[in-house]
């Protein structure tokens, strides 16, 4: 029986480690499948996929899409709902795949600007080449801004940048969102290029206007949503998750069997010591790996 990790990044988005590591690390930890999913792009997965075949790790190509839902939903009318679509298996070279990919890359070089300009108003002024130069890849983002901040001494280490409410946890440069693509694009895409697409982290869930709502309000409006997105074509749902609690992830394995639809584990680790909590092999429950051979389709 296979052991999956369908959920983990590189430093080709907003990770701290090279496909190559992730892959080395996977294998430690006892996980014979991985998917890379990085950030709206692929640019680290065939590095991902060589690694494995040279230490014996299956390697599946994977995305993370940002998206939106502006369309209403039954019960949940007027709300655009933002949530995180995974891909799993699609062919790389797929042109629209490959387009769509390019435009998000676009607009996250604005979204870059448009940061830099808010750090410089905050008194951290650094320039776009500054910016690339600390990035290993060429991938500019965040992690590259928590770069620079931790050399010039403002935090100890990359990831406290994103804690600190001084830094990348300020309001001014949370306000700078990127651009998210819309889910009924993402799922039609990721199904074009020969893959399925599933639902992450489902209890991220989020929408404007924001409103307090009770628990089981809120497991309505997923229910609602993600009914939505599987008359798109979605095809699952990321139920084992780090930060999922046993009855959480009890209810989304009843919701994925009510609705048809495959189920998904995945750790979102983005390095050794990232995030404490989302790190290979940490859940709260144990998965039946029966119901994950649906990955064996892309290995």
């Amino acid at each position: 029986m296979i052991n999956p990790d369908l959920h983990l990044h590189t430093y080709f988005s907003d990770g701290l480690e090279s496909p190559s590591v992730v892959v080395r690390r996977a294998k430690a930890a006892g996980i014979d499948v991985l998917a890379v999913t990085d950030h709206d792009g692929m640019g680290g997965v065939e590095e991902a996929v060589e690694e494995g075949r040279r230490i014996g790790v299956q390697v599946v190509r994977g995305v993370e899409f940002s998206a939106e839902y502006a369309q209403d939903v039954p019960g949940f009318e007027g709300c655009t709902h933002y949530m995180h679509i995974l891909g799993y298996g699609m062919d790389p070279a797929d042109p629209e795949l490959k387009a769509v990919l390019d435009y998000i890359q676009e607009r996250r070089v604005r979204r870059n600007e448009q940061l830099r300009l808010v750090f410089e108003e905050l008194g951290y002024p650094m320039t776009m080449e500054e910016l690339k130069a600390h990035s290993i890849n060429g991938f500019v983002g965040k992690v590259s801004f928590a770069r620079i901040l931790t050399e010039r001494g403002f935090c100890s280490h990359p990831i406290d940048a994103f804690r600190d409410k001084n830094l990348l946890a300020h309001p001014k440069i949370k306000a700078v969102h990127r651009y998210k693509i819309s889910a009924e694009e993402a799922i039609r895409v990721i199904g074009k290029a020969g893959g399925r697409s599933f639902f992450a982290h489902p209890f991220q869930l989020s929408f404007r206007p924001p409103r307090e709502e009770p628990e089981d309000v809120y497991r309505k409006r997923q229910e609602a949503v993600i009914s939505a997105l599987k008359e798109l074509g979605l095809a699952g749902i990321e139920c084992w998750y780090p930060t999922h609690t046993p009855e959480q992830t009890a209810y989304l394995l009843d919701l994925a069997e009510r609705l048809d639809l495959l189920a998904s584990r995945g750790s979102d680790d983005h390095g050794e010591n990232a995030r404490p909590v989302k790190k290979m092999g940490n859940f709260s429950t144990e998965a039946d790996l029966s119901m994950l051979k649906w990955v064996e389709d892309y290995l």
